[in-house]
């Protein structure tokens, strides 16, 4: 089932808010990258999820409204 891009875009911050890094790198198609100012160049596949764990365990309320 084809998702619409807002559809996406909440499943994807549900995963942050949910700390589920899974949840996470799903919302991510193929091939698909990260990046922030923190990040130094773009992050793929399971590297996204390894950011966001790290920053949960730097900010453990870590959260998205």
């Amino acid at each position: 089932m084809a998702q619409n891009p807002v559809q996406i875009a909440q499943r994807y911050f549900e995963a942050w808010n949910q700390h589920d890094a899974g949840a996470i790198m799903a919302t991510f198609a193929e091939g698909g990258t990260y990046a922030d100012p923190a990040t130094r160049g773009p992050l793929t596949g399971a590297v996204i999820g390894a950011y966001a764990q790290a920053l949960w365990d730097a900010f453990p309320d870590l959260s998205f409204e």
